[in-house]
């Protein structure tokens, strides 16, 4: 092999890994083994858990409801809005009690030994826990089988 057809190799190989590490770190997608994700799922340029929804709401009133950043509190490395004063407060006392399961990465995703984005409006709860999804399709696999997802999950989480 010719030396300059080498060095298009490899300036190829360093460019094409830079592009997977971006598109991990911009869609939050990568291999729970590798241990780059953030404790908890933000999105990209932003701090906010659960893309600003009210934790609380999903377990009290079985729906997700927009926070108001009036009421946010900051804890495992995000940001959390919260739609009151009194959810707020729920929140502060237990957050692991209403914190989304996976630090708020699709579950269906974690099950597969990944991290993914969600979508705030697609989640189950399961035994008084969050658990949030990227889509709704995401939503529909992972309940086909949800026993053997959460045990998968589970451990690939640990």
């Amino acid at each position: 092999m010719k030396k300059r057809t080498k060095k298009i190799l490899i300036i190829s190989l360093i460019a094409l890994l830079g592009i997977v590490f971006i598109f991990s770190k911009a869609t939050r997608i990568s291999p729970i083994a590798l241990g780059i994700h953030n404790e908890t799922y933000t999105p990209i340029f932003s701090d906010e858990a659960i893309k600003g929804y009210d934790p609380i709401t999903y377990l009290t009133e079985q729906k997700a409801v927009a926070g108001d950043k009036t009421y946010s509190y900051e804890w495992n490395n995000a940001n959390w809005s919260f739609s009151s004063e009194e959810n707020k407060n729920l929140f502060i006392a237990q957050p692991e009690k209403y914190a989304p399961q996976y630090g708020g990465y699709c579950a269906l995703a974690v099950s597969r030994g990944i991290t993914a984005f969600i979508s705030p409006e697609s989640f189950e709860i399961v035994d008084d826990k969050l658990y949030l999804f990227a889509d709704d399709a995401a939503h529909k696999k992972w309940k086909i089988d949800q026993v053997e997802n959460l045990k998968k999950s589970d451990a690939n989480w640990k």
